[in-house]
């Protein structure tokens, strides 16, 4: 059964793993989706424990407490209770009953005879094109479409496809429609943006998909520096072809400008633009225009918010040491919250540094909470949250949260990357091939997921095809980061010759080059691979004083699992904060 299928007000989606219901979306685990399949094809029959195990756990050995866990966390997900049971029934030493009957969706019916008052309240802005000469121009077209996404974002009942996934169109010829579809929104605004000397022309373009008709269209021929109205009209225009009732706060927030300063905002632009290249250059560019945006409106939160976002990027990839980058990420998260303590991207901004460098779990989780709150269909919190959530070591709650934050932005790389970490450092290794392979057929070049990949496969003692993925990832990778993930294969398989070259070379650069955080951690892996103790706790207390963020999965990864009777390991834990 892998069609989708109705369990009362519940909708099942088995392809994608998750449930739904008054437009919330919750990820199951792929086992839990199969214990689930299980009972939906004997609904209303008891099926026995023995026969789930079997049929969930082909040629695994489990114990029975693994599928106890499995339906506690169905149960959770739906929401019913174990003692009053309205969707799954323990019937005591025979097995599970699914309750409510199975009702397969007619999919034909779906969109037939839909009207105005039909409309799923959903939508996508695809990236606006840049219609003028200049290509230095591309920063105000994005810039365009991803300032009305975050303004759409801020409303509560109206599901807004992130920029991360949107932006996998950018230049790719295709029908609104099948757009609107392929992302399973009703909604899909295009536009076009030319700058003719000191007039903007927008031309924007609202589709239902639906239909595949054009239910609204407006050219808006402008001088530069009305393009914050430009902005707020557009935006406020989309709830009226929705069923929204705005409230009096919403309304408020689409019409709020983020700054008074047409130059500001050109510069926050150009921030992000380069931002969103996800590179080291990238990261330093946006880093030079948000101090400009500053500069020119020190009052401006959301300049504030993206400083932080990128000092802690930079930190926690140890491009800037997080000694100085995470500090700096705090400062900008604390100003921009103090302007306004509305921005769900700097609660989510400031929970970061508390948790990757600060480790103060308690007022982490509170910012991802309210970053949660005040975004929840902004996909950010809920991936921020599932970090958290797998640092202290509630595996189960972490997917679900990465699975949430996946649903809301499908075509992130980082998002689908990053489930399948969850499912590696929670022991799922089946379920992370799954993911990670996913991963990389939405694009082979993401080198993470190859990394990821090949350590899975290494863990499960599958040497060839984790050499082979690791070799795919060569020619993407940092020569010094490719050497480390072949050197840890070979340690986890059982070629520990190899692994100590790469670690004899890895020595002799942290001491001819500036001290790594990162170096400092593979040096403790391939040692604690290769069972000397002493060395690895070296390498991990240099690490920690460097406050290496990656410290924070320390109890999951793999590597260290020959450390975990050692009382420095729990002392280590502690000083960290993890649950020992």
């Amino acid at each position: 059964m892998q069609s989708d299928f109705q369990l009362g007000i519940w909708r099942v989606q088995p392809q994608l793993n998750c449930v739904s219901c008054d437009q919330k979306i919750i990820r199951l685990e792929p086992k839990m989706m199969e214990v689930l399949l299980c009972l939906a094809q004997s609904s209303g029959e008891v099926v026995s424990k023995e026969r789930l195990v079997q049929e969930v756990w082909r040629n695994t050995f489990v114990t029975d407490d693994v599928l106890i866990r499995c339906v506690s966390a169905l149960r959770k997900a739906f929401g019913d209770d174990s003692g009053k049971p309205a969707i799954i029934e323990t019937i005591p030493k025979r097995g599970y009953r699914l309750v409510l009957p199975v009702v397969p969706v007619a999919y034909s019916q779906r969109t037939q005879g839909a009207s105005p008052s039909d409309f799923a309240d959903s939508i996508a802005v695809l990236p606006f094109e840049n219609a003028g000469p200049d290509p230095d121009m591309e920063y105000l077209s994005d810039g365009i479409a991803e300032t009305i996404i975050n303004y759409l974002s801020r409303l509560q009942n109206l599901r807004v496809v992130p920029r991360t996934t949107t932006f996998q169109y950018k230049r790719k010829s295709l029908n609104p429609s099948e757009v609107g579809h392929e992302l399973g929104v009703r909604l899909v605004l295009t536009g076009h943006v030319r700058q003719q000397r000191e007039r903007l022309v927008v031309v924007t373009e609202l589709i239902d998909t639906a239909r595949h008709s054009q239910l609204w269209g407006e050219t808006y021929d402008r001088k530069m520096e009305d393009i914050f109205s430009i902005q707020n009209q557009i935006a406020a225009e989309i709830p009226n072809y929705l069923r929204l009732r705005l409230t009096e706060v919403e309304k408020r927030e689409l019409a709020k400008r983020p700054t008074e300063s047409r130059e500001a905002y050109h510069l926050f632009l150009k921030a992000m633009y380069f931002a969103n290249k996800y590179s080291p250059e990238g990261f330093g560019k946006g880093l030079d225009y948000c101090r400009q945006a500053i500069a020119a409106d020190p009052l401006y939160a959301d300049a504030y918010a993206a400083l932080s976002y990128l000092y802690g990027l930079l930190g926690a990839f140890d491009v800037v040491p997080a000694r100085e980058a995470f500090p700096r990420a705090r400062a900008a998260a604390v100003k921009a919250l103090e302007i306004d303590d509305g921005l769900s991207d700097a609660h989510a901004a400031l929970g970061f540094v508390l948790m990757l460098h600060d480790w103060d779990w308690q007022s982490a989780e509170a910012e991802f909470r309210r970053a949660i709150e005040l975004g929840p269909h902004m996909s950010g919190g809920h991936y921020a949250y599932s970090i958290w959530l797998l640092a202290q070591d509630r595996p189960e709650e972490a997917a679900a949260e990465a699975g949430r934050a996946l649903d809301l932005d499908p075509l992130s790389l980082p998002k689908n990357c990053h489930l399948g970490v969850v499912h590696f450092l929670g022991h799922e290794y089946d379920a992370a091939i799954d993911q990670l392979r996913r991963t990389i057929e939405l694009d082979a070049s993401f080198v993470m997921a190859h990394h990821i990949l090949a350590l899975v496969y290494a863990v499960k003692g599958m040497r060839a095809e984790a050499l082979a993925e690791a070799e795919r990832a060569h020619p993407l990778s940092d020569e010094i980061y490719s050497r480390v993930t072949f050197a840890r294969i070979n340690a986890l398989t059982g070629k520990p010759g190899e692994a100590r070259q790469v670690l004899t070379l890895l020595e002799q650069v942290e001491q001819a080059a500036k001290p790594s955080s990162y170096r400092a951690t593979w040096c403790a892996m391939i040692h604690a691979l290769l069972g000397e103790q002493v060395q690895a706790f070296e390498w991990l207390d240099r690490a920690y004083e460097e406050r290496e963020a990656a410290l924070i999965y320390l109890r999951h990864f793999p590597d260290y699992e020959s450390l975990h009777e050692d009382p420095r390991f729990a002392d280590l834990l502690r000083r960290i904060g993890l649950p020992s």
